[in-house]
């Protein structure tokens, strides 16, 4: 055997070892998720925290950041922490959107970067991740009482879903194009061609019926309302069209923009409140393994391809309605998070597809280079790459689990103080109480186990409410503001009192 492939087989047995070493996303987090969605918030972030307990805290990841801030928000004590975290995650996206302004094709030069495991790339996280972390973090802004910081980070989700938009347009053909330089036919792979791939999980109408994997309906509706509330009514009306274009089947979300066109502001004493309902969990994405012999060279090689699958959540509840102090209020299911990621996959297929099939022809190509060095030793290395590439093949399984699978809707308006908030689950009756305050609110509720979470928006001075009744003429006339002259006389009669 030559002194080069000697060299070549420890190069490849470490690159297996190192995909060995590897950790399953879905199991790392396994006992995080036991806690969260059993209620035990404390117990979710011990098992955080020991989960990353490894990871100096410069390396700590942006999925780390996401799901810190997801489980520290379900206690107003630690929001501003959750905000920290969440800012932590939007300075790792910042990177991101630089490089992508940067180079628009970024990511197709890495296709055949990592040969075993997507898992070794930096986390970049989905696109609804991106903007669902844009809308958390306005959620968190509206519950301190800051509405113009809301507003601010509304924007830059509105900048964030540009950006996906015109890096995912171009994305598909690098990667294909890559892939056909490298000798492979991954670009004429279709998803339908793996046979054992479930590809029904596709089907689901939730899932053909999104119109991309990153824009929300809620998102949108959120925003149409803060830009209600701050009184900017053609930045509302846009919002609200925009999460009709995403869900015009939901009645609620037309509500809202007829409100804009009527001018309708809630009276003095009141409040527009809006309800985000949070349910479900998400779905964990995992690996499906496909094991062929293909022929190369001068022999069968046994070449295994790792696909990424997202199998449909089975907690499928939303509430139908909330009562609020015995009100009886529709809720409207607007945005299904599970169904994003499903759609989000999809969309990825071809460049999984690509990695994969590059993946494999590198083993291919290993396993014919040791079996010509001839006799016993050789073959049997070879054998033993092709089981090891099989044993280790993975896909990337990282994806912000503590999200709700599904975000849905209602709207009321009430009188400003406290309420009780109450609905049915599979479980029982969860409530709890609520105080809002000012013209405009926003309260986020999520039944954690057998716990209701509520986060309640603060009212600050920008909330403009209805203006009052117009004064009689005779009022009007006393009360007009004075000239220059009739306040200098005023001053100068006070001055003799």
């Amino acid at each position: 055997m030559k002194l080069s492939n000697l060299r070549t087989i420890p190069m490849v047995a470490g690159a297996l070892l190192l995909s060995a070493c590897a950790q399953n996303y879905h199991t790392k987090v396994a006992d995080t998720a036991q806690h969260w969605t059993s209620g035990n918030v404390e117990g979710a972030l011990a098992a955080h925290d020991k989960a990353y307990a490894d990871v100096k805290p410069a390396d700590r990841d942006l999925l780390y950041y996401m799901e810190r801030g997801e489980l520290l928000r379900s206690s107003e004590k630690n929001l501003a922490d959750s905000t920290e975290a969440w800012q932590q995650a939007n300075n790792q996206l910042q990177t991101w959107e630089d490089d992508t302004r940067t180079n628009l094709t970024k990511g197709a030069g890495e296709l055949g970067a990592l040969l075993l495991s997507d898992g070794f790339r930096r986390y970049e996280g989905q696109d609804y991740e991106k903007v669902m972390l844009s809308t958390r973090l306005a959620g968190n802004h509206l519950t301190a009482g800051n509405w113009n910081d809301a507003r601010v980070e509304i924007r830059k989700m509105y900048e964030r879903e540009t950006l996906i938009a015109q890096f995912r347009e171009k994305e598909v053909d690098a990667l294909k194009a890559a892939a056909e330089e490298k000798g492979s036919q991954a670009g004429t792979v279709k998803m339908e061609q793996i046979k054992g791939y479930p590809v029904e999980i596709f089907d689901d109408p939730e899932v053909t019926s999104l119109r991309n994997a990153y824009q929300s309906a809620v998102s949108h509706y959120l925003a149409g309302f803060v830009f209600e509330a701050l009184n900017e009514p053609s930045l509302a009306a846009a919002g609200y069209r925009q999460a009709i274009e995403l869900r015009p089947d939901v009645p609620v979300l037309k509500a809202g923009l007829e409100r804009i066109g009527a001018k309708r502001r809630p009276a003095a004493g009141t409040t527009d409140v809006l309800f985000m309902v949070e349910s479900g969990t998400m779905p964990a994405r995992d690996t499906v393994k496909i094991t062929l012999p293909v022929p190369i060279g001068a022999g069968i090689k046994l070449l295994t391809a790792a696909y990424p699958v997202i199998r449909p959540s089975t907690d499928k509840f939303v509430p139908a309605t909330l009562d609020v102090g015995g009100k009886s209020v529709p809720v409207a299911m607007v945005t299904n998070l599970d169904a994003m990621a499903r759609r989000a996959l999809r969309d990825e297929m071809p460049a999984a597809i690509a990695r994969s099939t590059v993946r494999m022809v590198v083993s291919g190509v290993a396993q014919e280079a040791l079996e010509r060095q001839g006799g016993l030793a050789g073959t049997l290395m070879s054998l033993a790459v092709g089981v090891a590439s099989a044993a280790t093949a993975d896909t990337d399984t990282r994806q912000w689990r503590t999200l709700p699978s599904r975000i849905s809707l209602a709207r009321t308006t009430v009188k400003s103080g406290t309420h009780t908030v109450a609905y049915a689950t599979p479980s029982g009756i969860v409530k709890t109480d609520i105080t809002v305050e000012g013209p405009y609110a926003v309260v986020v509720l999520r039944s954690i186990g057998p716990t209701l979470m509520a986060m309640t928006s603060r009212h600050d001075g920008t909330l403009i409410a209805a203006a009052p009744a117009a004064p009689a003429a005779a009022e009007k006339t006393k009360a007009a503001p004075r000239t220059r002259a009739a306040r200098t006389v005023a001053r100068k009669a006070d001055g003799a009192k």
